[in-house]
């Protein structure tokens, strides 16, 4: 059975791929256009240390951006070395236990991080084995848009009467990301702060259930083609 989700594919990295590798939590992010790094899916996080990786400028000096920024693996060790190399680490909600953070390039869809319970070394056989899976979830970013389809039909209901309902606000802010705005663009269109646009967001994907932007553009998606079928 093929994964419907960057959740499901983290979490399979993280209990088979990386399980070798001690690894305990894993966050999948994307580069979008406007050069904001945002987390797409995740496992083993709680909710403020997922949201600590969203929407991040890729100038941000931190690992999994450094990552990015030259296509090649990034391994800090300890918390107190992260916090060292990367000050801006220091304003983040980090997982608390664990020895190694490993983040791996991962284009064109942008890169994966992983906490580790060991201590790692990266020799060359590592080095090639971390590659060869980023190249793999890129390959595979390509196909999982098609699949973010179906997850929006099994999200449609949660949309239309959430359990948490949305509020007003929220409900412009989710259809302007339905249709592709980045937080920046929604907050010149109705006046508000990015800052509060972005916490709007996390809001609207916690409540919806939703790990991310490709998510509420396969949920517009979806919607299209509803009303294509209604015309015929």
């Amino acid at each position: 059975m093929s994964p419907k989700s960057y959740n499901e594919v983290a979490q399979f990295l993280v209990m088979n791929t990386f399980s070798d590798d001690g690894a305990t939590c894993l966050i999948m992010t994307e580069l979008v256009e406007t050069g904001l790094v945002c987390a797409i899916g995740g496992f083993g996080w709680s909710p403020p240390e997922y949201e600590s990786f969203t929407d991040m400028p890729i100038q941000t000096k931190l690992p999994i951006t450094d990552s990015l920024r030259s296509a090649e693996i990034v391994i800090v060790r300890t918390s107190v070395e992260l916090f060292k190399k990367y000050p801006v680490a220091s304003q983040m909600v980090i997982p608390g236990s664990w020895e190694t953070m490993i983040s791996i390039p991962a284009h064109p869809i942008g890169g994966i991080a992983f906490f580790s319970s060991l201590n790692i070394e990266l020799d060359e056989e590592t080095e090639l084995f971390y590659i060869a899976i980023g190249s793999l979830l890129g390959l595979y970013a390509s196909r999982l848009p098609t699949a973010l389809i179906e997850v929006a039909i099994a999200t449609k209901q949660k949309i239309e009467i959430p359990a948490v309902p949305l509020t007003e606000r929220q409900l412009v802010i989710a259809g302007m990301l339905e249709r592709g705005f980045n937080n920046s663009q929604i907050g010149l269109e109705i006046g508000y702060s990015e800052s509060l646009v972005r916490q709007e967001t996390v809001a609207i994907y916690r409540k919806l259930q939703v790990t991310g932007r490709q998510a509420m553009q396969a949920i517009r998606t979806l919607h299209l083609s509803e009303l294509e079928e209604a015309k015929e």
